[in-house]
């Protein structure tokens, strides 16, 4: 075909061709022609292929990804019930693009696609919208739009598929891609009617045994009626040991008291930085009986025992709230699935699909802080330095320090998760060009979280600090014997009196900490498909209409439980009686370069709840939770209608396939805190046009274009408005009115298939991201600030005066501290490589996939930066099958990126490279059964980050490796 005027394909140039050939290709349908052969091909029966193993699952993904349009990749299980990978996020992991989300278990958790964070990413089940109520990672709350993976167990699930183009049927949400899991059902590919599974894994760090088990039935009856049902479970006995820091702080303020009483303490005039450590200018017990002819409270001059200069013992980097820590615990997890299939004839089918997932956690974290944050010298906390060395960037690498504390932070976690999910959907062939599929859903989940915390303060010692992968800490006594002078606070006599009065004990004992949440979604999708084989030659259209709500609950009342249980419980004059030894003797034997204490002294839980009467506490409703996010109420109710295009046609010879079409998105939002309620709505138009051309037999060349959208982040959205002041002048407030972020995609790549199951396929990418955040200052006219959610007409007596005094209503404006969109855009480029190679011609039922992705941004505004991104990730399996025996090594690499910023400073993640290996021995008995063997992080690699330089560890979690036996079998 030939022509003497050329398009140029940039992004604007491409949306406008999705919007034009939208109309085109409806008119297309019209026109009486011979169908190309790919539409023919495809109104023919086509062969079902049976999954067998790991290499026929590579087979499907293969088959799919040529037959997609766009830029689609699928991963399908092995056989019935069994996904190639420990769970959900590990099996998505084998696509290029896609990044891991781990929890400090090591267990995938979320995935981000293409740099963008979880919540960019639309995750769907079974076509409709799903949402989690869900904790995320240790240390965290799932507060916007991400969705926690580690609650489906791949074991019921028969598909799952990344798109990464938006394309006008799919539900909009997802900027960076849309994942739709696909759970099995009766008629899937098969002849099991029933297949289950019996696991034990051990963990190497906690030295139990995790059972894990499965069992999946299905039953057909004359290929019109089918049932499913499946569940699936485990009890996971887990530990992780770990190091944290809150942040890293200039310090080094040499101490003095600020009155003669000793109740204050401040630093001397002239010191520097941020000062959140405090020097001792007087001898310390310990201290004295480290150097003779020393008495306690003689003067001591910190920066001459330092062996430091003044001004950079004064401005050197320590932990703030170092701390090794390590949790211990059970998760207990059980999901199931029912599944009806009906097929009264060839034109209908009509399927009810079932879940319901719970899941609970109950277990200890304990963390031995060093007492370096505000260790005041009036509360006898300030500590001497001794033969400090500091690196080139001011970070302490060794040093003693006597008069240091240890102080324990013990939390009881016990959460409970509940989620179901009900999907009836029905096809209908209609005629011979017409197909109309309903569906509806409704899912429902529901989280509770009690994290009660205890802490408690060790007496005054010498702590030999050291820098390594992680900083190791040696303290003169030992921190796991709970006999060594644990005290609930810090006392000091500060009058010398001999007697430990009220005031002065300091810091505090029990912490109440409660989360509810829940969330719901609904949705009925309508949708036609015109034409004998639409997916090629036809048009698509439907309606959409979806609605999601979250309702998120705090619990606070420390202060009132202090007061009325602590102080009047028995435990109050005798802690130490309610403490037990380390829950582990060996803390830190799986950390990279560690060598301190090895366990912490663990607080009995029965017995202090037990003495404060914890249990019969009624919590009391917070304005947020305890990592300091608002919390609140939102509701978004969700139109869309699309209509969408496929047309086939030859270029040059050969056929080109065309996919166009637009959606239109109406979006109703309500934001609601305890103190005051918003709404908003907008609504946006989504063109989004794919190309497939056949450029040779076995070469396919892929071109995409599209807009995308995410909604603003919920936490982000809180009105929780009020007063910054006694006057008119400032409001602090949410932003319930921030658009939503956007982007204007671009995709061109190609595969070359050079076998049934080989391919290799290498990807061009462009996203251009709009709709991001930052703190602003605006002003706004006093009768306006109803729309933030403050009530103009009732501001009390002294802001009415002032009111008056400014000119009223109309003349009076405030500056509200908000956040803001802001014009900036991001854009993102990289590149994807896939490789699928047999290696049948070396060894028989040889091959190997590995798949990488690189990544680069351009921001035009710093606030603009997009965190999370990996320059290059890349995952790789090398495997062999025959008929009895199955074995793979897989290797799973990120490069570490920046997570976020403190005080300033970039915390970026660890480069990270995982190794798992998986193998399975088919009997040789009249029976299907076959014994399996997962080794799980062989080489214990961390989840963690590093502050500002690499060598400067800010967190980092030590899971180990887990090995698992189990049997399989079907019949």
């Amino acid at each position: 075909m030939n022509t003497s005027k050329t398009f140029t394909l940039s992004k604007r140039g491409l949306l406008m061709l999705a919007v034009a050939s939208a109309v085109t290709s409806v008119q297309a349908q019209e026109q009486p022609e011979e169908e190309p052969q790919q539409t023919q091909e495809a109104t023919q029966e086509t062969e079902v292929i049976e999954v067998r193993g790991y290499r026929g699952s590579l087979f499907n993904s293969t088959v799919a990804k040529r037959d997609s349009q766009g830029f689609v990749d699928e991963v399908f299980s092995d056989e019935l019930g069994k996904m190639p990978s420990q769970n959900l996020a590990e099996s998505l992991s084998r696509i290029p693009g896609v990044k891991i989300n781990r929890d400090v278990t090591g267990e995938g958790q979320q995935i981000s696609v293409r740099g963008l964070g979880p919540s960019f990413t639309k995750i769907a089940l079974n076509g409709n919208a799903i949402s989690i109520a869900s904790d995320g990672s240790l240390g965290s709350g799932n507060r916007n739009r991400e969705v926690d993976l580690d609650i489906f167990p791949t074991e019921l699930f028969s598909s799952l598929s990344v798109s990464k183009t938006a394309m006008a049927h799919q539900l909009e949400g997802g900027v960076s891609g849309f994942v739709n899991m696909r759970t099995a059902r009766p008629f899937d590919a098969g002849n099991q009617t029933f297949k289950y599974s019996l696991e034990g894994a051990y963990g190497d760090l906690r030295g139990d045994i995790s059972p894990r088990y499965s069992a999946i039935y299905k039953k057909t009856v004359n290929d019109k009626f089918g049932v499913l049902v499946g569940v699936a479970g485990a009890n996971t006995k887990s530990r992780v040991d770990g190091y944290e820091a809150v942040a890293l702080f200039t310090d080094g303020c040499v101490a003095q008291w600020n009155d003669p009483e000793h109740t204050a303490s401040g630093c001397v005039e002239g010191s520097q930085g941020l000062n959140h450590f405090f020097w001792s200018p007087e001898a310390t017990s310990d201290y004295a009986a480290a150097n003779e002819g020393v008495s306690v409270g003689d003067p001591v001059n910190p920066v001459a025992t330092s062996g430091l200069a003044a001004d950079t013992l004064d401005t050197a980097l320590l932990p703030y709230l170092g701390r090794p820590m390590f949790t211990y615990g059970d998760r207990d997890r059980v999901s199931g699935i029912i599944s009806l299939q009906y097929r009264p004839n060839d034109r209908i089918d009509a399927v009810l699909d079932t879940m319901y997932a719970k899941a609970s956690k109950d277990f200890v974290r304990t963390e031995a802080m060093w007492w370096g944050r505000r260790n005041y010298l009036h509360q006898g906390a300030a500590i001497i330095p001794e033969n400090v060395t500091v690196d080139d960037n001011g970070y302490v690498t060794d040093g003693t320090f006597y008069n240091s504390h240890i102080w324990v932070g013990s939390h009881d976690y016990e959460e409970d998760l509940d989620f179901y999910s009900i999907m009836p959907s029905v096809s209908w062939i209609a005629t011979d060009t017409l197909t109309v599929d309903v569906s509806a859903s409704l899912t429902k989940s529901e989280f509770d979280r009690d994290e009660p915390y205890v802490l408690y303060m060790s007496p005054g010692g010498t702590m030999q600090f050291t820098n390594g992968d992680v900083p190791s800490f040696n303290f003169s006594e030992n921190p796991a014997d709970p006999t060594i002078g644990y005290t609930w606070q810090q006392e000091y006599d500060q009058n010398k009196d001999g007697v430990i009065s009220e005031d002065e004990k300091f810091g505090d004992m029990f912490r109440i900490q409660r989360n509810h949440r829940e969330t719901e979604t609904k949705g009925f999708h309508l949708d036609f498909a015109y034409g004998e084989a639409p997916e090629y030659n036809g048009f698509k259209f439907g309606i959409a209409w979806d609605e999601n709500t979250s309702n998120m609950d705090a619990f606070g009342g420390t202060a009132e439980f202090t007061e009325n249980n602590v102080r009047n419980s028995p435990a109050y004059g005798n802690f130490a009686e309610y403490l037990s030894p380390s829950l582990v003797d060996d803390l830190g034997t799986g950390i990279s370069g560690y060598n301190g204490y090895t366990g912490i002294a663990q607080v009995d839980w029965d017995r202090i709840k037990d003495a404060t009467n914890y249990d019969s506490f009624e919590a009391i409703p917070s304005q947020g939770d305890q990592f300091g996010a608002t919390v609140g109420d939102i509701s978004e109710e969700v139109l869309g209608i699309y209509v969408e295009a496929n047309t086939e046609t030859e270029v040059a010879g050969r056929l080109l396939r065309v996919n166009t079409g637009v959606r239109w998105v109406d979006t109703e939002q309500s934001v609601a805190t305890s103190e005051s309620q918003t709404s908003t709505s907008y609504s946006k138009l989504l063109p989004s046009l794919s190309l497939v051309y056949d450029f040779m037999e076995d070469v396919k060349i892929r071109a995409s274009a599209s807009r995308s959208l995410t909604r603003a982040n919920p936490s982000d959205l809180f009105p929780n408005a009020s007063w910054g002041g006694s006057g008119i002048e400032t409001v602090n407030a949410g932003n319930p009115y921030l658009s939503p972020f956007e982007a204007t995609n671009f995709d061109i790549g190609g595969e070359w298939y050079f076998s049934e199951l080989g391919y290799i396929g290498l990807t061009f990418f462009e996203k251009e991201v709009t709709g991001f955040t930052r703190s602003d200052s605006i002003t706004v006219a006093f009768e306006n600030l109803g729309q933030y959610g403050i009530d103009v007409n009732d501001i009390g007596d002294d802001r009415q005066q002032a009111l008056l005094e400014c000119g009223g209503p109309s003349q009076c404006t405030a500056t509200v501290n908000t956040r803001n969109n802001i014009d900036g855009a991001t854009t993102l480029s990289g590149f994807e490589a896939v490789w699928v190679q047999p290696l049948d011609i070396i060894v028989e039922g040889l091959g190997f996939n590995i798949s990488g992705t690189t990544i680069r941004q351009d921001a035009s505004d710093d606030d603009a930066i997009i965190t999370g991104i990996s320059d290059l990730s890349y995952n790789g399996t090398l495997f062999y099958e025959n008929e009895f025996f199955q074995t793979r090594v897989t290797v799973n690499h990120q490069d570490g990126s920046a997570s976020y910023y403190t005080q300033g400073k970039e915390v970026f993640s660890f480069d990270r490279t995982q190794i798992d290996l998986s193998a399975s021995y088919n009997l040789p008995v009249d029976m299907d059964m076959t014994v399996t063997l997962d080794a799980y992080n062989l080489t214990n690699e961390p989840v963690g980050n590093w502050h500002e330089y690499e060598g400067i560890a800010f967190n980092a979690y030590y899971p180990g490796a887990t090995y698992t036996l189990g049997l399989r079998g079907s019949f």
